[in-house]
């Protein structure tokens, strides 16, 4: 009979690595022959929740834990914020190709997904009832539990590097602050996205205080499609200042969410087309509002989509002033790495057409 072989299965964001993430891997690979890392939010954009790469993630990952023996790799992992058997699908997709270019055999293969039980962004360690299950306890430093939010905020907002070596782990924390010393045009556009969100954030945190419950903002985007193209307009202002966006935003007092969506089109996209024509090409609309999908916040948004007749000429467009530039983008050419906020999932939920082939990312990874 073959022995058995045990792989361990690590799932994080890593943004970035950290002591209490090197503790997950030890006791990991103290249980296991070897280990899968699969790094979380890949080939999303710079943001203040996102601020590394995963290129980035895999190097400060692969630095600190240099002295491990056993096989470790890493492989990227795609979020799906309104589908979760879809993230289901992918994880185990992952594993699968992991273990088929690795030699291991899924008769004699025991797989152990270990993770942190912290709080519902760890509900995901309950999806995969066939595997075993490892939770690790959590790291603390003076009695506080490491967080690689607060590792952020002394990445960039705070004063002292050295007690962020401390806390944090010199192995982990030292690869960051080289990177951030030779990024400096990245790190400013980070700071600046965390100082809006930061400020947006105690602007609600104030009015909630006062009104003495969660107040949600509401948005809407319009969904525009003409010709196997999306309308997209690049953002002129921080958060996300430079990428490519659905048309929309704040729902104005005395207007309909659908009415706020074709006035946000109309100001950011100038779109040459009687509004009372685009209203007849209105198709499907739906709510999106997951937790996560905005670093603002409670921020929830109604899509509507608007399906234009098809015709060689696609129809005309102006930038206003709340966007630097409007354009027409094929479908097949929209990936998640340029797309604001969670619009590339809205976009993907509405259109089916938008290809993005998980598996085939992974084997390219080979």
């Amino acid at each position: 009979m073959s022995k058995m072989h045990t792989l361990a299965v690590f799932i994080g964001r890593f943004q970035p690595f950290h002591a209490g993430h090197l503790d997950v891997v030890q006791s990991a690979v103290a249980q296991a022959d070897s280990l899968l890392m699969l790094v979380g939010s890949s080939y999303r954009p710079r943001s203040w929740k996102n601020p590394f790469t995963y290129a980035e993630r895999v190097e400060f990952i692969q630095k600190s834990i240099s002295d491990i023996t056993k096989p470790v790799a890493i492989l990227p992992l795609v979020d799906t914020l309104y589908n979760d058997r879809a993230w289901t699908v992918n994880v185990r997709t992952a594993v699968t190709l992991h273990m088929r270019k690795a030699g291991l055999n899924p008769e004699t293969t025991e797989i152990l997904l270990v993770g942190l039980e912290k709080d519902k962004s760890s509900q995901y360690l309950n999806w995969f009832p066939t595997w075993d299950l490892k939770s690790v306890a959590p790291v603390t430093h003076a009695g506080d539990v490491l967080s690689a939010t607060d590792l952020r905020e002394g990445l960039f907002f705070g004063d002292n590097p050295a007690d962020l070596v401390d806390r944090f782990g010199a192995a982990q924390v030292a690869p960051v602050l080289r990177w951030m010393d030779g990024e400096p045009e990245a790190v400013d556009t980070i700071r600046a996205e965390g100082a809006f969100v930061r400020a947006y954030r105690d602007r609600t945190k104030a009015a909630e205080e006062v009104y003495g419950y969660p107040i949600p903002v509401n948005t809407a985007d319009a969904v525009v499609i003409q010709s196997g193209h999306v309308l997209l307009v690049e953002r002129k202002m921080e958060p996300g200042r430079g990428l490519w966006a659905l048309p929309g935003g704040h729902i104005d007092p005395g207007e309909t969410a659908f009415e706020a969506s074709l006035r946000e089109l109309y100001e950011e996209a100038g779109l040459d087309m009687p509004k009372g024509a685009l209203r007849g090409r209105f198709r499907d609309q739906r709510v999106f509002d997951h937790p996560e999908r905005s670093e603002k916040g409670w921020v929830r948004t109604e899509a509507f989509v608007f399906e234009l007749q098809d015709r060689k000429a696609l129809e005309k467009l102006k930038a206003g002033d709340d966007a630097l530039n409007a354009k027409w983008v094929p479908i097949t050419e929209i990936t998640p790495d340029t797309l604001f906020e969670d619009h590339f999932d809205i976009i993907q939920a509405l259109v089916p057409d938008v290809p993005f082939a998980y598996s085939s990312i992974l084997m390219a990874q080979a």
